[in-house]
């Protein structure tokens, strides 16, 4: 069960903090695993000699040449099997690393909805005060179906990029904030004409009209 969002600001920079850490430690320790089991550690250190200081350069088409073929076909075998063992492991820890790297994320929107959500109550204001005064035909149903609308859209651009976020998709506050970074132009342009009484953007009866001629029409078909 996610608790991020019980947590407040304080424990979440906590978590956070040492999430961070314990992922870059473990992605550390698990390349470093990695690279030790190759064996190209030991093979280099072995070729140079203890006390050696002199690097030696491999060409690629000499690495078996002097290796006879009965060796070189269990060299390729052991090669091959390194390889798919390698691979299988490396394919198991991306997904153990992206389950971690969604817990982090998680956090992190957590944390940025700590404030993106006193922000969008300020936003919607600013939208839906401005709104009734700019429409001044159509009493408070249309106000209150663009309201409606607009708040849609943002809920559906909220959770659509918090989800992509949490995927890594983008970033953990792009994801969050990007629904009230749409909307927020609309804010101040809706209250800038509100406030300077410029009027409605568009002609609403244009809309509206239309549409009540249609359900008009269409009851009037059904008492007949």
């Amino acid at each position: 069960v996610s608790t991020e969002a019980m947590l407040n600001v304080n424990e979440l920079r906590f978590t956070l903090d040492s999430l961070n850490k314990n992922y870059v430690k473990e992605v550390t320790s698990y390349a470093e695993n990695i690279y030790q089991r190759t064996g190209i550690a030991n093979q280099y250190y072995n070729t140079l000699g203890a006390n050696s200081q002199q690097p030696v350069v491999l060409e690629k088409s000499n690495l078996l040449k002097e290796i006879d073929a009965a060796k070189k076909i269990d060299i390729i075998s052991i090669a091959k099997s390194t390889i798919e063992n390698t691979v299988f492991s490396i394919d198991g820890s991306i997904l153990e690393m992206e389950a971690k790297q969604k817990n982090i994320n998680s956090h992190w929107i957590a944390l940025y909805e700590k404030f993106m959500i006193a922000f969008s109550c300020l936003l919607m204001f600013f939208i839906g005060a401005p709104l009734g005064a700019i429409i001044r035909k159509g009493g408070l149903g249309l106000p209150i179906v663009f309201a409606v609308g607009i708040f849609i859209t943002f809920h559906f651009i909220n959770t659509f990029s918090k989800r992509v976020a949490q995927e890594n998709g983008m970033s953990p506050f792009l994801g969050t904030w990007l629904s009230s970074i749409v909307l927020t132009p609309l804010a101040i342009l809706l209250t800038y004409r509100a406030t300077n009484d410029i009027g409605g953007m568009v002609n609403f009866d244009s809309i509206t009209v239309p549409i009540q001629h249609f359900f008009t029409k269409l009851f009037t078909k059904k008492t007949t």
